[in-house]
């Protein structure tokens, strides 16, 4: 496979290298890409604390007598939305857009090492009043009629991801917003600084992706690309929105893929209003747009990525990797070693199929994930009971997460038109059981999807803020 270096344009925040179209600076490194390995803690004199309701330990987390030897998993796991962020001056999203496709070098070269800058968070970097907007309305342009009224809780990778990690006894503090509209409970990501940058980036953990994946031609100009699975956890149904890191083009995918033409960049009229936003990512004030593209792939075909230098011979160790990939629900996962100066070498880029696995990790994991459920249950119904709807999780430190209110005015999910619209759509919900069918192909992890399938490449990470310190 030639290879011809892009050579396009910088801009504040965004740094264009050599490679084959992957932008935004996505880290998939792992630990070695941080210099002062340095955890980012809350800062609450910038962003002060509220009220404070209530205090939980792990020892307030025990399931009741009725749930004591229950099997909890996340089942009933399927596709909802999806949306790329785009190479734009306005903020710009891709509706379905397409995760970047693997497309391994056939010839390993010596890639340079990272540079640039990289956000922490690319949909509070790019849309930072209502991160969550654009999740929101991805999901109403692709299920006009979606039926918010059987959603509990409205998640990403990240806040659910602290949650799992405070259950599980890992000290990482953390603090994310917390927002009641209709009856479903928002869990919304909260950053020191909406474009707050990953410092002391190096290694290859993102100029890797930029040569072994490629954005086809329908999403060319894509930077990253966000997901929207909806699974049942517990009594729980979830919406969780996690990046994608790429997917396998399989040879059933080949066929079942249906292409949507793009279109001239609209405005988000008729059934949504424009949006004006303060301080774009480039331009101050600066409207959400829409642009039809892409296609929807199958949720067994994603994968997770990382890199590592093999100079040490270190294996990643997987049992850290388990717990995001779960919640995720992502089925594969491409682990590639380097020589320590940027050569990948073909026999040490390994794609691996971890269905079977997170399953285990998941039976493994009960009592945490029991009190994962606990705690929800608990967040839900003081989100709930709360006047204003309008809460914060706070953890300092390892058993300790406050529930408190928001300091001042607070800080809203949504825009208030498309807050009306998801209570307007709670209210038309029929189905107060959650159920529904996972469509084939864009489903859960699938039990029966084998790794033998999988084509030969060459028998070859938004979630924890890149602290430098992640035992997962």
């Amino acid at each position: 496979m030639s290879f011809r270096p892009n050579r396009g344009y910088e801009r504040a925040g965004f740094a264009t290298r050599p490679g084959r179209g992957r932008g935004w600076g996505r880290g998939r490194g792992g630990a070695q890409h941080l210099v002062n390995r340095m955890v980012v803690k809350p800062d609450i004199v910038k962003h002060p604390l509220g009220q404070l309701l209530q205090t939980f330990r792990l020892a307030d987390l025990q399931p009741s007598e009725d749930n004591t030897g229950k099997v909890n998993k996340i089942t009933n796991c399927e596709y909802v939305a999806s949306y790329s962020w785009t190479n734009s001056e306005s903020p710009t999203i891709l509706v379905p857009g397409r995760p970047p496709l693997w497309m391994p070098l056939q010839q390993p070269q010596r890639l340079p090492e990272d540079s640039g800058v990289y956000f922490r968070d690319p949909n509070s970097a790019k849309f930072p009043r209502h991160p969550t907007e654009p999740a929101v309305r991805a999901l109403f342009k692709t299920d006009p009629a979606f039926p918010t009224g059987e959603v509990d809780v409205f998640a990403c990778g990240s806040t659910m991801g602290s949650l799992l990690r405070f259950v599980l006894s890992i000290d990482k503090p953390f603090r994310f917003n917390v927002e009641v509209i209709g009856s479903t409970v928002f869990l919304i990501r909260k950053e020191n600084d909406p474009r707050e940058i990953i410092e002391g980036v190096r290694g290859f953990g993102h100029t890797f992706p930029e040569y072994y994946t490629t954005w086809e031609q329908d999403v060319k100009g894509s930077e990253t690309h966000q997901r929207l699975c909806r699974y049942d956890l517990g009594r729980f149904n979830c919406v969780i929105r996690f990046e994608c890191d790429g997917y396998l083009q399989t040879g059933s995918e080949k066929t079942s893929m249906v292409e949507t033409k793009s279109s001239d960049l609209e405005d988000l009229s008729g059934n949504f209003k424009n949006v004006t936003v303060g301080q774009g990512t480039v331009n101050g004030l600066a409207k959400l747009l829409l642009k039809q593209g892409g296609a929807v792939v199958a949720q067994h075909t994603i994968f997770d990525m990382k890199t590592r230098s093999g100079r040490y011979r270190k294996e990643i160790n997987m049992d850290e990797m388990y717990p995001q990939l779960w919640i995720k629900q992502i089925p594969n996962f491409i682990i590639a070693y380097h020589d320590g100066a940027g050569l990948f070498p073909t026999s040490d880029i390994q794609v691996q199929n971890v269905n079977y696995n997170v399953q285990a990790w998941e039976r493994q994991n009960q009592a945490g994930i029991s009190r994962l459920i606990v705690l929800l249950d608990k967040i839900v119904e003081l989100a709930r009971n709360e006047g204003t709807g309008l809460l914060e999780v706070y953890c300092p430190s390892v058993d300790c997460l406050e529930v408190r209110k928001q300091y001042g005015e607070g800080f809203h999910a949504l825009p208030l038109e498309l807050s009306a619209k998801w209570k307007a759509m709670d209210q038309d919900s029929t189905d107060p059981d959650h159920e529904h069918d996972t469509e084939p192909g864009h489903g859960g992890l699938q039990l029966g999807y084998d790794s033998d399938d999988e084509p030969d490449y060459t028998a070859c990470g938004d979630d924890c803020g890149y602290c430098g310190k992640c035992t997962y």
